[in-house]
This record gives structure tokens, sequence and C-alpha cells, in this order.
């Protein structure tokens, strides 16, 4: 146990030690106000290219529900100098990956490329940023697809499971309340007005972030940024997001969901934190791994190998920005009901909030949390995505590296303190999820 012991620690301070890399980063501002960030690489042959748009389903309004997610389709329809499905056919055929996605707090578009393909990504980036079409043929077709999506999605195993979080956790008005694909009323609703107004109130340069990083030459490059995106004309100021603050009313909210799909059981503990990056956010998500990120983590030893309560169970924090969610996913083992596994969850949490974290456990994710973002930045994709974040949240492209350098000066006293403000009875949103085939412990 000793030797184990030493090994771990060894292991832990080696990875602490590791060297965090220098992202070299030039930043411009196009007239447009399109911002620009450039990240030269030359280690392998491909370039990422990554167009962050600073608008998601928080900067929706209720009745008007799903547009951002909609665009997240609907620019890859067509527009004035590329057909409809072009930009997948022309990027696909050079060998490139390309998606989308869209959450609470923005939408990013992504390619990665053989490098000696960058103009044609960026061309195609600029037309439909500046050249949309948008017209009803096209709004039928995305729409008929998000439908789709939603349809898919709610028939899964658990598929209600983020709505009803959202349901127990936010107040009916908050920007959050709502689910990122919106609802099918909405969908439906959605007239061609209404998706053009939305269109140019947020996919304008002045509110986007454009990262080219790879195996490019940065003054090269900003010539093509500017031959394809500086004539696009810039939209107004983006409207403010009418964000009411989180309920401060006390007591526990509970929510309990049938889902004729799922054949387990399966019970969520919410818990209202601050936004990414504001203060207490780093202490909460450190505090999520020790409590239950991984074999090693608290609740997997206790409740699932000790004492055999749970078939499985887990702690994170999603990650939003205006207010954040700190969640607890377990799924009772057979024989055991959900009150008893919430029970010993709270016990984990009122020790936790007592006593802290260890130094040990301190170290261990550290070291875990250095070496995920290590690994992260050696992918072209995620390390144009984690500048982009960085300018668009935080205006610091390097804000991932930054935040490892916080968390490394850490104490263990901080993450208690953030626990035992937010990891509270009166704080608790419990949704149980219950087959409707009768299944239950």
């Amino acid at each position: 146990m000793i030797a184990a012991l030493s090994s771990f620690l060894l292991s832990a301070h080696a990875a602490q030690q590791a060297p965090l890399p220098s992202l070299a980063v030039e930043r411009h501002q196009l007239a447009n106000g399109l911002t620009v960030l450039l990240l030269e690489d030359h280690s392998s042959p491909i370039v990422a290219v990554n167009v962050w748009y600073s608008v998601g389903s928080k900067n929706e309004e209720a009745g008007r529900t799903g547009f951002a997610h909609l665009f997240e389709h609907y620019m890859f329809e067509g527009s004035e100098h590329v057909a409809p499905g072009g930009y997948f056919k022309t990027l696909l055929g050079m060998g490139g990956e390309i998606n989308a996605n869209t959450t609470n707090d923005r939408t990013d578009y992504y390619a990665v490329v053989p490098s000696q393909n960058l103009e044609e990504v960026l061309r195609q980036e600029a037309d439909r940023m500046g050249f949309l079409n948008i017209d009803h043929p096209g709004l039928d077709k995305q729409r008929a697809i998000v439908k789709n999506e939603k349809r898919l999605g709610e028939n899964q195993p658990y598929g209600g499971a983020w709505e009803g979080i959202n349901a127990a956790t936010w107040d009916k008005n908050h920007p959050y309340a709502w689910p990122v694909i919106g609802s099918m009323k909405d969908l439906d609703a959605a007239s061609l007005e209404d998706v053009k107004k939305f269109h140019d109130s947020y996919y304008r340069p002045n509110n986007a972030v454009l990262v080219v990083s790879g195996d490019q030459s940065n003054p090269a490059t900003l010539e093509l940024v500017n031959k394809w995106f500086g004539t696009i004309a810039a939209g107004p100021q983006p409207p403010a997001l009418q964000k009411p603050p989180v309920s401060t009313t006390p007591g526990r909210r509970e929510l309990t969901l049938e889902d004729d799909k799922a054949q387990l059981p399966m019970l969520f503990l919410s818990f209202r934190i601050p936004g990414k990056g504001k203060p207490d956010w780093q202490e909460a998500s450190v505090a999520a791994q020790v409590l239950g990120g991984g074999r090693s983590s608290r609740l997997v030893q206790s409740l699932q190998y000790d004492k055999r309560l749970v078939l499985e169970v887990s702690a994170s924090v999603m990650g939003l920005v205006e207010d954040d969610l700190f969640l607890i996913q377990a799924m009772p083992a057979p024989g055991v009901s959900m009150k008893d596994v919430e029970k010993a969850i709270r016990a984990e949490l009122d020790l936790f909030s007592s006593q802290g974290p260890s130094e040990q456990e301190m170290q261990r994710v550290k070291a875990g949390m250095r070496t995920a973002t290590l690994n992260t930045l050696q992918n072209a994709e995620h390390v144009a995505a984690q500048l982009a974040e960085g300018q668009a949240l935080f205006n610091q492209p390097d804000a991932v590296v930054a935040e490892l350098k916080e968390i490394a000066k850490m104490s263990p006293a901080a993450p208690k303190a953030a626990a035992g403000r937010f990891l509270t009875p009166s704080n608790t949103a419990a949704i149980s999820i219950i087959p409707k085939s009768g299944v239950s412990w």
C-alpha cells in the first residue's frame, strides 16, 4: 500500500511538472469587428478553422426557442456563392473533418483540412457569414431536420432528462430554462421574418471570433482573412441578454419523470453554482472531480465499490456562462431505493463540506485536469476551439492555460468552502427518472 501511494504521488508530481504549452497567438480585429486569432504550428500538415458566434439558446425568448440550433443546421444550407450541400461536398472531398454545435451560450463551426485547402475553407465560411440564403424552402427543410433530431433524442433512454433538469433547476423565465433544441411548437410557429431577424442580430462579423490554427503562415493567412471577410458589413450591436437573477428562494425542488425507454431508474442531483469564469467556479470544478471524477473519486469509491449502492455515479460541472450546474448522476443498484442513494450522496457532500479534500486528492485532481488539458491541446481542432472560447468569453485566448495555473495554486480549503456554499440541501434539485414499464427498485 505504501509503495502504491508513493508511486501515485510521484506520477501526480510528474504530471504537475509537465510544461504547459505556450500558445503564441496573434490577435487582430478587422474594421467590421471580426476578431481573428492566428496560431502557427507546423508539426502536422493540417489546419483547423473555427468560427465562434456568441449566440446560443440563452439569446432566444419564450415562444421563439430553438433558433440558435436551427441556424447551426441552416448555415450549411447554401449561400450566394456556395450551392446547398456544397460546403460538406467540397470539404469532405478534401479529406476534411467538419461539423458545428450549439449550446446555451454559443454556436461554433469548425473544419480541419490539409493545409493547402485553407483558402477554400475561409472563402466558404465568409460566404455563409455574409451572404447566407434564407428562404422558405430552406427554412422548411432545416426545420424538418431539427424536428426529426428532436424526436430521435426524445426516443432514447433518459431522453427527457435534460428538460427535466432545466425545469427543476432554473426559474421558468431564466434563459437556460428551455432546451437548446427548442420546442416543436416554437419551431412550427417560426416565420421567415422571425428567422431573418434572429440571423441579422447575431450572425455578423462583430459578434464572431475566427480562429486559424495549425500549418499556416500568420501573415499570409491574415491576407486571406482580409480578402474574404473584410468586405462583410458589420451588424448592429447584438441585443443585451435579459437575464434575471438566479432564484434565491430556499428549499428543495423535486421532479419525477416516467420514461418508457429506460430500463433502469436514474437519479440526478443539480446544484446551481456561479457561471464559468466567475468566482468559485474553478473551486466547484475541482470539488466535482474529487467527488465524482473517475474511479478514484469519493462517490465512486464509497457508493459503487464499498457500499454497492449504485451501478454508476459521477459528478461534473456543465461549463455554462451565466450560471452553471454542478450535476451528480447516479444509477441505483438493484434493490436500492432512490432515497437511500440520495441519502448516501448527501452524507458524502456533508463530509466534504466540513472537512474538504485531502492533499492527496488535490494532487490527483490537479494532475488529472492538467493531463486532460494537455491531451486536448494536442489536437488542432480542440486548440482552435479553446482559443475561440477564451477570446469570446474572457478576452483571453489562452484562458485554458491560465486556468490550469490558477488550479495548480489552489489549496484544499478553496473547494471545501465552495462546497459549503453551494452543495446544500436548500440548493438541491432532485430529478428522478423512473422506467414507465414499472421496473423500479
